[in-house]
């Protein structure tokens, strides 16, 4: 999170082709007063460390909408330049260890 001169929270977004997702750390997320259990299983867990990919359509807004009303703090976006690979990571509804087992099996 980077704290800029207007007091807006700046957040990145990341995107592949096909969808979009809003990038926050699990502390984050906590501080809006939301946990993973509150988000859909459309949105990933970095499997070693401690980001969260909010998907675009439901979870980001719930996320926003929450952010800004607690915290009273506007938010401002910057698309990421790195390629995070998104759909790699762990969807909130798996346990990282039992999806990096499926993908073994996969392979």
């Amino acid at each position: 999170m980077t704290h800029i001169a207007n007091d807006r929270t700046r957040f990145e977004f990341a995107s592949d082709p096909a969808h979009g997702w809003l990038i926050v750390s699990f502390g984050e997320l906590m501080a809006a007063g939301l946990s993973e259990a509150d988000m859909t299983p459309n949105s990933y867990r970095h499997p070693e460390g401690e980001l969260i990919a909010l998907e675009e359509d439901c979870d980001a807004r719930t996320f926003l909408s929450v952010w800004e009303k607690r915290l009273n703090r506007p938010v401002e976006f910057v698309d990421t330049s790195i390629y995070l690979n998104i759909r790699a990571w762990c969807h909130l509804a798996l346990n990282c260890k039992i999806a990096a087992v499926f993908e073994g099996l996969s392979s």
